[in-house]
């Protein structure tokens, strides 16, 4: 019997997040584009040749019925895509605004600091506003 040679170890997919949700984000943005191909003519023949194939026969209720449930599904599908991207960028909102208030508070905590640079507008690509205390704040700098 022939041995194959080891492959050398790899990480699990749980110890590399990041490039795991990479590549998930490319497999899913290929679906998109690919799927944004297709024609509502195209799409309407690819369900004809669906029920067809599950043996139902042009013209008859349960090929009707064979259209709308493939109609149903696809547009269920497109809902749970959009509510999947909704959830995701909400996530990202809670993480940036909790990212946010961090850099806020640093810089309200160093306020008087000269070890760092006064914030503002053009200091760094991270700072912001902070109109309840009317002064700037970022990740390495005072707010005064």
């Amino acid at each position: 019997m022939r041995e194959f040679p080891r492959l050398p170890h790899r990480d699990p997919p749980a110890r590399r997040p990041a490039a795991t949700l990479a590549r998930l984000a490319l497999t899913g943005a290929c679906a998109l584009a690919v799927s944004a191909c297709v024609t509502a003519r195209e799409q309407r023949a690819m369900d004809r040749g669906s029920c067809a194939e599950y043996g139902f026969e042009p013209g008859t209720d349960a090929f009707a019925q064979c259209m709308m449930g493939v109609t149903q599904h696809r547009e269920m599908l497109a809902q749970d895509r959009r509510i999947a991207m909704q959830t995701q960028i909400a996530a990202q909102n809670r993480e940036d605004e909790r990212r946010r208030d961090l850099n806020r508070l640093a810089s309200l905590q160093r306020s008087g600091d000269r070890s760092y640079p006064v914030c503002s507008a053009s200091s760094f690509n991270n700072s912001g506003f902070d109109a309840r205390s009317g002064s700037w704040y970022g990740p390495n700098c005072r707010a005064r």
